[in-house]
């Protein structure tokens, strides 16, 4: 029986990756006795288990202030155990010490994981090294005792990208003129059953100021030729039509869900990532019971076993959108995981206070050049891959 001694640490990658690479039958988890709530490692177990069926988990209190604490526990779980190896990725700096001390005294293998590198080396030979697994979005959901409850929005399927894409550089370049039209869309829908797909209503509709507002007749046909409505029919006075599917009338009444699209099309149109998902919508305690959501997440991209999260705006950033992708990151990702930012503006361009905090904060911003570049796929795949978390992490914040 092979057994991994782990230091329990805050960031969830450090807890999961070496294991799920590695395998081993048992799990040792050594944490600080601090740490009263025990559903941190139920929610390990889940992850675990999806990867190792009969794995053993166990954990053990240490007084993290305790150097001498550390090393005889430490020892204690070597003798007690056999095929024994310390993995030094997480935990605090006395843990690692103390480990150390332990390991070497009773000769267990001790290994490092270089993350970055997605390398599991052995510290005294450098020559064995072991490639770690790719890990899953779900993976660090189940670890942070989360689940998904759904999508915002329904994911497109694939034969729908191109229209999907086309139709979102129409509205980027007719910006103003899809204000008023979605706002006519969600006035008009307002007396529509939930799965209604028809449409009929005069084409002036008022707000509740008394302001009026009318579609584009442009945009309106631009959505027929792209099979997005169909049965368009207008005159001076009224407008009718039909929604081709129900999750076509749900983005036709959403504002900012086409930037929303058009990130995550490009992001799965580029090949090169694990996992794209749009429009997540996390419960972040799976064990209290209660189905309550946190904030939704636009996009969320793993690349090479690391979150990246994506916030997108049909408008200028601002500080609340900034605060959010900071806590979305703190929550699942930790430090070993990406954010960026991708807004209706110019602040990239114009070099804004907003940018400038993006780039202290780590989150990188991309801005109304890049989204109507015809090369925006790649820049999302290079300002993905361009993120330096070595550098980030002496960043001042």
């Amino acid at each position: 029986m092979v057994t991994l001694i782990e230091f329990f640490d805050k960031d969830t990658l450090k807890n999961i990756l070496a294991p799920i690479s590695l395998k081993p039958d048992k799990v040792v988890f050594i944490y600080d006795n601090g740490l009263k709530d025990m559903s941190y490692f139920l929610s390990l177990k889940k992850c675990l288990s999806n990867h190792i069926p009969d794995i053993i988990l166990e954990r053990v209190p240490v007084n993290v202030s305790s150097i001498d604490d550390i090393y005889y526990k430490t020892l204690e779980v070597i003798d007690r155990n056999e095929n024994c190896i310390i993995e030094f990725t997480g935990g605090s700096e006395l843990m690692m010490i103390a480990g150390y001390m332990a390991g070497s005294r009773r000769e267990a293998k001790l290994v490092y994981t270089d993350i970055i590198q997605g390398k599991i080396i052995n510290i005294h030979d450098k020559k064995d090294v072991f490639k770690t697994a790719r890990l899953t979005l779900s993976d660090f959901i189940d670890a942070k005792g989360a689940c998904f409850l759904g999508n915002s929005h329904d994911e497109p399927n694939e034969n729908e990208f191109r229209k999907i894409i086309e139709m979102c550089r129409y509205i980027f370049d007719n910006i103003n003129e899809w204000k008023t039209t979605c706002s006519f869309f969600q006035i008009a829908v307002s007396n529509m059953m939930p799965d209604e797909l028809n449409l009929k209503s005069r084409i002036s509709l008022s707000f509740k100021n008394g302001k009026k507002v009318s579609p584009n007749k442009d945009m309106l046909n631009k959505f027929l030729k792209l099979g997005f409505i169909e049965d368009l029919n207008m005159t001076k006075e009224n407008i009718r039509f039909k929604f081709v599917k129900k999750r076509y009338k749900q983005y036709m009444i959403g504002f900012g869900v086409w930037l929303e699209l058009y990130v995550y099309i490009s992001a799965k149109m580029s090949g090169v990532f694990d996992d794209v998902r749009l429009g997540s919508v996390i419960d972040w305690n799976a064990y209290d019971g209660i189905n309550i959501a946190g904030n939704e997440i636009d996009v969320i991209i793993m690349d090479n076993s690391m979150p990246v999260f994506i916030s997108c705006k049909l408008r200028e950033a601002d500080t609340a959108a900034l605060n959010e992708l900071v806590i979305a990151r703190k929550r699942l990702g930790g430090w070993f995981s990406k954010n960026i930012i991708v807004a209706f503006g110019k602040d990239k361009q114009k070099n804004t206070g907003t940018y400038k905090r993006a780039k202290e904060l780590g989150i990188d911003l991309l801005d109304m050049r890049d989204i109507k570049s015809r090369e925006f796929p790649q820049i999302l795949v290079d300002t993905i891959r361009g993120q330096d978390l070595v550098s980030l992490k002496w960043t001042k914040v």
